[in-house]
C-alpha cells in the first residue's frame, strides 16, 4: 500500500501561492519543503500507509533537478523539451501503486508551490506586472506539472516519435478534453492529429475531429471496441473532418 503525499486544500493552496508570488517578485529564494518537514498547511488523507516520508519528496525533486537541468533557456523549443522531460520523469515516479496519488489535484498544488516552486517558476515566470499565472500553480489540468504528466501518461512514447509531431494547440485540445480519459482513445486520436497533412487548415480539421469523436461516444460504447475498430472509427471521423475543410 502506497505511503500518501501532502496535499493542500483549495484555499490553503491559494494562501501558499500569495506567498510564493512575493518571493518570485522580490527576487527572494524560494522555500521548498524537502528538508525536514512538511508545509505548515500540508494535509494527508487517510488509509494509505502513513506519510511520505520528506526524504522521498527530496529525491523527486533531486530527480526532476536531475532532468530538467538539461534543458537550457536559451534552447530551440525550450518549453516543449521541459514538458516532455518533467512529463516523463513524473509519470516514472507516480507509475504502479503511487498512481492513485496523481489522481488527487491537492497533491499537485502542494508538489508544484511546496516541492519544485523554482522549477515551476522557470517555466511559467513573473509577468511584467509581478504577476505569477495561478491556473499553472493551483490544482486544475493547466497546473504545469499535472499537465506535463498528463500527457506523459496518455501519450507515452508518442510525444518522443519524430513521426508523431503534435503542436501545442492539438495537445491543450486533447488533454483539456473528457477524450483524454481513454488513454487507447487519445492515442488513437494524436496518430490522426499528427497524420493530417500541414498544407491543410489543421486546427479546424483537428477542432471538428474532436467534437465527432466527443459526439460519437455519446452513442457508442468506445470502450467495448477492439483496438483495430477504435482506430479505424476514429480515422473515418478525422477522414470526414479533412474532407470538409477541403
Amino acid at each position: 500500500m502506497a505511503a500518501i503525499y501532502p496535499r493542500f486544500s483549495a484555499e490553503d493552496a491559494r494562501r501558499a501561492f500569495a506567498d510564493l508570488e512575493v518571493a518570485a517578485a522580490s527576487g527572494q529564494e524560494l522555500p521548498q519543503y524537502t528538508s525536514t518537514a512538511h508545509h505548515p498547511r500540508a494535509y494527508f488523507g487517510i488509509g494509505g500507509a502513513g506519510m511520505v516520508p520528506v526524504a522521498d519528496l527530496a529525491r523527486l525533486r533531486g530527480e526532476m533537478q536531475e532532468v530538467l537541468s538539461t534543458v537550457s533557456s536559451l534552447q530551440r523549443k525550450h518549453d516543449r523539451k521541459f514538458d516532455l522531460l518533467a512529463g516523463a520523469a513524473l509519470a516514472r515516479w507516480f507509475a504502479g501503486d503511487l498512481r492513485g496519488q496523481a489522481a488527487n489535484p491537492g497533491m499537485w498544488s502542494y508538489l508544484t508551490i511546496a516541492v519544485l516552486p523554482d522549477l515551476a517558476v522557470g517555466r511559467f515566470p513573473i509577468d511584467k506586472s509581478g504577476r505569477l499565472s495561478p491556473e499553472r500553480f493551483l490544482a486544475g489540468r493547466r497546473n504545469v506539472f499535472y499537465r506535463a504528466y498528463l500527457r506523459a501518461l496518455v501519450l507515452g512514447a508518442l510525444l518522443n516519435d519524430p513521426e508523431v509531431e503534435l503542436f501545442e494547440d492539438d495537445l491543450v485540445g486533447l488533454i483539456d478534453r473528457n477524450l483524454s480519459s481513454d488513454h487507447r482513445l487519445a492515442r488513437f486520436i494524436s496518430e490522426q492529429i499528427a497524420s493530417t497533412p500541414k498544407e491543410l487548415p489543421r486546427r479546424d480539421i483537428v477542432r471538428d475531429g474532436l467534437k465527432a469523436v466527443q459526439f460519437e461516444s455519446r452513442v457508442t460504447d468506445l470502450g467495448s471496441l477492439a483496438d483495430g475498430e477504435l482506430r479505424d472509427m476514429v480515422a473515418v471521423l478525422f477522414a470526414s473532418s479533412r474532407q470538409q475543410s477541403i
